[in-house]
């Protein structure tokens, strides 16, 4: 049991569920404002219920008997260990109360960090953690997020005025389709492979990986999948490029992942193929949606390159931090 002064750190079991509830609740209405949270956080008796079926993991800190802090893990949902969230409770000791139940994972998953790597995205004011988290062997890879806003008409105006490439012989840009499942895993596999993504996600390593990426867009778990905005690049009518779009919170869109095959790269499709998916966002879903917005690591020059010659601009930035598996 790890102790320090004051603090205690223990599993999570329903012994404790009245009086954690202010911690998560604290955390809940907190998620937007300091953790830029897309995704609506769990009703608490669903992050119960989660807890209970063995889908995810809570550490509580405790000072004095009282919970002050909680770190959430996961370990089933990919081929990664996911750390979700260190959430402490006031402003006070905030890195000694994270380094307390960092210290309480590292000892818990000793075993399966042997095997597994260890994803632990920083958002918000996590990142003041970022100077600790090397000590426990972690790497990092900055990411931006981009956002284009449609109530501002100069985004709006540079989106409009954007002219795209017209396709080369052979291209053909479709509308997703279930029955490219397993071609265009195969496109995201040798299109991610080699990048940073590949560290913090080992599923974009393996074939199979990337059919699991695919199969948590398509079926809502990132959000609600728009189907008729994910466009689908086609050469020699086979499947070499893929735009994927979602909603995740209510009004948001986004967009998880676009990728090309190497060899067809170089050639402006990756835009033609972007901006075709925002053309039908924007024209079908403009009344309802507020953005859209994307990520991308901060050196990819490229893409930022890309995203802002349709009108997004960096939003923020967060350290998205990995553990290897040595």
């Amino acid at each position: 049991m790890t102790e320090t002064l004051a603090y205690k750190v223990q599993e999570y079991n329903d012994e404790y569920k009245n009086i954690f509830k202010g911690v998560y609740t604290d955390f809940k209405n907190k998620a937007y404002s300091l953790y830029k949270f897309e995704l609506e956080p769990l009703e608490y008796e669903e992050f119960v219920a989660s807890i209970n079926a063995g889908l995810i993991k809570c550490l509580i800190l405790f000072e004095e008997q009282i919970p002050t802090a909680f770190l959430v893990y996961t370990t089933e949902i990919s081929e990664a260990l996911e750390l979700n969230i260190i959430h402490c409770l006031g402003d006070e000791n905030l890195n000694n109360k994270r380094r307390i139940l960092m210290d309480k994972f590292m000892e818990l998953t000793q075993d399966i960090i042997k095997e597994k790597v260890v994803t632990y995205p920083m958002l918000g004011s996590q990142d003041e953690f970022t100077p600790e988290i090397t000590n426990y062997g972690f790497k990092l890879v900055g990411l931006a997020v981009e956002r284009l806003i449609f109530s501002n008409p100069v985004s709006l105006d540079i989106f409009k005025s954007y002219k795209p490439k017209a396709l080369p012989d052979g291209y053909k840009i479709v509308e997703w389709n279930s029955k490219y499942k397993e071609e265009i895993a195969s496109v995201i596999n040798k299109s991610f492979i080699n990048t940073s993504d590949a560290l913090f996600d080992p599923r974009f390593v393996t074939k199979d990986g990337c059919k699991d990426i695919i199969n948590k867009i398509t079926c809502d778990i990132y959000g609600r999948f728009l189907d008729d905005c994910s466009s689908v690049l086609l050469y020699n009518k086979k499947p070499v490029g893929i735009c994927f779009a979602n909603i995740t919170a209510g009004r948001i869109a986004n967009i998880p992942i676009i990728g090309l095959k190497s060899e067809h790269c170089g050639k402006g499709l990756g835009e033609t193929l972007l901006h075709t998916t925002l053309t039908k966002l924007i024209g079908r879903h403009l009344n309802h949606l507020s953005e859209v917005n994307a990520s991308t690591e901060t050196d990819n020059y490229p893409a930022l390159k890309m995203y802002r010659r349709m009108g997004f601009k960096e939003d923020y930035y967060y350290p998205q931090a990995y553990r290897p598996v040595k």
